[in-house]
């Protein structure tokens, strides 16, 4: 197994880079690279940003927005349009071509992680599902000792979902519409308020659109409990994330409960462990794990 690795979040405004020998601390770290732009120039920054480390490392795990052809290493049908069919591993490998490469979506290892953390607080856990909510909404899962994969990866933020009481948005995703990344992304949400998604963060606690937000939060993670059967939700990603919205988990805690009704275990609804570093040391750990 590695003894030291590299970290790539690949996120849809901006990606993280770190290097670590130690499961949820870095020796390095650098955020805020842009990959709104050619795809191809953001890789090559990347590669640039980890090679002026000077560290060595003799692996590399890439936790990236998707959806993702793992077996291929292609982003594929992502809402970012010059990233679509995107080669990502083998533009990698160009840049390290010597080095193993693990990659998953920039969920599953976020779940993998925050998995790790729980077990330290609760040794029963099995199961933890990961909802990051941003440009896109995407959803992990790590079960049973491993992260859940099937013939991809959940694309679960494009599930169909029954509309809070009095909500008549028409959702913004362009395969589905309503579905949960087409109500409550950041698109659907600056959408809805008629502002830029830059300036959700001044959006003030008592607007009724964050009730609307935790109640679409509380039925995916209801839908996550009756399909997965999970313990734990963790709902990372900047909107919720963001300080002074720890409320948001509190209202979507209570909806959940409401949602499931009695019929099943209601899953324990909380922030990221390692709050906005959740992917980039997911991917570390996947990394760290890899076995030639």
């Amino acid at each position: 197994m590695p003894k030291r690795v590299a970290s790539v979040e690949l996120g849809g405004e901006t990606a993280a880079v770190g290097i670590t020998d130690t499961i949820g601390s870095f020796l390095w770290k650098v955020k805020g690279i842009s990959t709104k732009r050619n795809p191809y120039e953001a890789v090559q920054e990347i590669a640039d940003t980890i090679k002026n480390s000077h560290l060595e490392f003799d692996a590399i795990g890439i936790a990236s927005f998707g959806p993702v052809d793992l077996s291929k290493g292609y982003i594929t049908t992502t809402p970012k349009v010059e990233w679509r069919n995107f080669p990502l591993i083998q533009e990698f490998k160009k840049h390290f071509p010597n080095i193993p490469i693990t990659l998953d979506t920039d969920v599953n290892p976020s779940a993998y992680s925050e998995y790790l953390a729980l077990k330290d607080v609760d040794p029963d856990v099995q199961a933890v599902a990961y909802l990051t909510v941003g440009t896109g909404v995407g959803l992990g899962l790590f079960s049973d000792g491993k992260m859940y994969h099937g013939s991809m990866h959940p694309e679960f933020g494009h599930i169909s979902v029954k509309h809070k009481a009095g909500d008549t948005y028409a959702g913004c995703c362009e395969f589905h519409g309503d579905c949960i990344e087409g109500m409550i992304s950041s698109r659907a949400l600056s959408e809805r308020l008629h502002i830029k998604s830059c300036e959700l963060p001044s959006v003030p606690n008592e607007h009724p659109i964050w009730d609307t937000f935790a109640y679409y939060l509380a039925v995916v993670a209801a839908n996550a409990a009756f399909a997965y059967a999970i313990d734990y939700f963790v709902v990372g990603g900047g909107i919720a994330t963001g300080e002074g919205r720890g409320f948001i988990i509190e209202k979507a805690q209570k909806y959940c409960r409401e949602v499931i009704n009695g019929n099943v275990k209601v899953p324990k609804i909380c922030l990221p462990k390692y709050s906005k570093d959740a992917g980039l040391v997911g991917a570390a750990a996947v990394a760290l794990s890899y076995k030639n």
